[in-house]
């Protein structure tokens, strides 16, 4: 979900993500980063995710692998002489 799905969530639950933090004695950035995804929180994510009634998974879904690149090394691109 984007950010602001997440913190309107918790809005219609009815509380704040400061109030998230103030409960779980954290900072509100840090709740704020969690939200984002910027950071993770097994405790912060789970707190939102009971609050929400949302799971876990929904709430921030897993990213696709980015595919790797690769350079091919140079003793596979010299030829046999």
């Amino acid at each position: 979900m984007h950010p602001e799905q997440i913190k309107a969530a918790i809005r219609m639950a009815g509380t704040t993500p400061a109030a998230v933090a103030d409960e779980l004695l954290v900072s509100r950035s840090m709740v704020s980063h969690v939200i984002s995804g910027a950071a993770k929180s097994a405790r912060i994510a789970a707190r939102i995710a009971e609050i929400t009634g949302l799971t876990i998974s929904t709430l921030w879904p897993p990213k696709p692998a980015k595919p790797t690149l690769r350079r091919p090394n140079a003793s596979s691109t010299r030829r046999a002489s």
